[in-house]
């Protein structure tokens, strides 16, 4: 679950092609610049951080399925 004002993987991305949008189309003042290069970045490893969790959980859930619905640890 997402918090209330943080925004969803959907509105980051959007936001991340926003964001290159108005550089590759030097949109971006020179004085927003780098706000807008941080901002970016920072939309990048969040969306990474969020896949690794996703990957990790679907790769467990399929463990679960593997192993009869009981984890190993559980025993």
């Amino acid at each position: 679950m997402t918090k209330k004002n943080e925004l969803t993987y959907e509105q980051k991305v959007a936001r991340l092609d926003e964001i290159l949008a108005r550089l590759d189309n030097s949109e971006t003042p020179i004085d927003e610049l780098a706000e807008d290069v941080k901002e970016g970045a920072r939309m990048i490893k969040e969306l990474d951080r969020k896949l690794k969790e996703v990957e990790t959980e679907v790769l467990d859930a399929f463990r679960e399925l593997e192993g009869g619905g009981k984890r190993e640890d559980d025993e």
